[in-house]
């Protein structure tokens, strides 16, 4: 059998992280990723089994909840894009959680669930005036988001979602995993040109 190694969507072995003039971007390789939507007279089972298996309300619009296991962010009426951290460490593994598995037992017919992890990349970003940086790449109002609020927006002319973690000073940028690099180039350079 082939002896394969793992690889970041950055193409590395282990993750990107980096502090940049008081800026931190970090790559994140340990999230499962799930796209979680509501089947058509199907509420009442959706609601119960979300709360059950999610531990969390179901976040409102342009806003995410989450418990510590899994965090939810809305991305459409009854859509939703499901986080589990694997606990993994900086080091990429083969084996990841099977969110999407685990997702589908739980909903049964009662949700459309598809595994997303591999086509998406994860930049934390932290920092003391993390906005100044992102507001050279987005419209987004980063100013003004708290913790808990989420966008779809471009960031670089990449269709991104962007996740206030915590007001000011901690934002994740979730892209597409084909425009790591790319993302990855205008995070660093902006950061770089505070």
């Amino acid at each position: 059998m082939a002896s394969l190694t793992p690889l970041t969507a950055l193409g590395g072995i282990t993750t990107y992280d980096e502090t940049i003039g008081g800026i931190r971007i970090a790559e994140i390789a340990d999230t499962c990723l799930a796209s979680l939507a509501m089947r058509r007279g199907k509420a009442a089972g959706f609601r119960k089994a979300a709360k059950k298996t999610l531990g969390t309300d179901l976040p409102a619009p342009g806003q995410r909840t989450g418990n510590g296991t899994h965090g939810v962010i809305w991305m459409g009426p009854d859509q939703f894009l499901v986080e589990a951290e694997t606990g993994m460490t900086a080091s990429v593994t083969a084996s990841v959680t099977d969110l999407a598995g685990e997702l589908a037992a739980s909903f049964g017919a009662a949700a459309s669930i598809t595994d997303q992890s591999d086509a998406w990349v994860r930049f934390d970003i932290t920092g003391k005036d993390v906005p100044a940086m992102l507001e050279r790449l987005s419209a987004a109002d980063t100013r003004l988001m708290q913790g808990g609020a989420a966008v779809r927006t471009p960031v670089h002319h990449m269709l991104c979602l962007l996740v206030c973690r915590d007001a000011y000073t901690g934002f994740t940028v979730y892209g597409p995993r084909a425009s790591a690099q790319s993302l990855h180039h205008a995070l660093t350079a902006a950061a770089a040109s505070l």
